[in-house]
């Protein structure tokens, strides 16, 4: 059974800020630090660091047409996403957190401005988005493989089904219990996994959207 270490703290962290006091006005100005390599907000675009919109609950290194470092790109694959704390602690000291980074900000030093930047770019989603988000990156890291996961990609097993029509066959609410416990069906070679019952629910959210 697979238990997921690198992502058993993720949903905890995933809508609450650090514990200092926040001023989502003042992580505005703070912010402005980031805007120089940063963009975030409707219509956001890759310059020359990635695009933020969307960023609690996506692993890292996974924003298209980007050239992350290697680092970062490993850091990904091991499972590291970003929430409140990987977040808070990435911007506090970029290259110690993550060695061999391209981020050249050296890092914010302090608590109060952390968290009221991170409250910021927490204005950019809600909760429910989160969540979603959480979920697709779950999916994506332990079901792509062999299930397609999206809208009109295909399985690379034939033997196991898109998740886009789990709706046709049962309610994907039942599966919510199993994910926790350690699923032991599927296709005949699936891996049995167990997820934390956050990450499960985040899965659920996911697999109802593509409804």
């Amino acid at each position: 059974m697979y238990r997921f270490a690198a992502m058993m703290a993720v949903v905890a962290g995933l809508a609450a800020a650090p514990a200092a006091a926040q001023d989502v006005g003042m992580g505005a100005e703070v912010f402005e630090r980031c805007a120089l390599c940063h963009d975030i907000g409707e219509g956001a675009r890759n310059r020359q660091g990635p695009v933020l919109t969307g960023l609690f609950g996506r692993r890292a290194a996974s924003v298209a047409d980007f050239p992350y470092s290697p680092a970062l790109r490993e850091a990904g694959d091991g499972g590291l996403v970003w929430t409140a704390e990987t977040v808070s602690d990435f911007i506090a000291k970029p290259r110690h957190f993550e060695p061999g980074t391209g981020m050249i900000f050296s890092g914010l030093k302090g608590e109060a401005d952390i968290a009221d930047v991170v409250a910021y770019i927490m204005t950019f989603q809600t909760p429910a988005q989160v969540e979603l988000q959480l979920g697709q990156t779950l999916v994506e890291t332990y079901c792509g493989a062999c299930h397609a996961i999206g809208r009109d990609d295909a399985s690379a097993h034939e033997a196991a089904p898109p998740f886009r029509t789990l709706d046709e066959r049962y309610d994907v609410g039942d599966l919510e219990e199993g994910l926790v416990e350690g699923l032991v069906s599927g296709h005949p070679d699936m891996p049995e996994f167990a997820f934390e019952p956050e990450q499960a629910a985040a899965i659920v959210a996911y697999l109802r959207s593509l409804e």
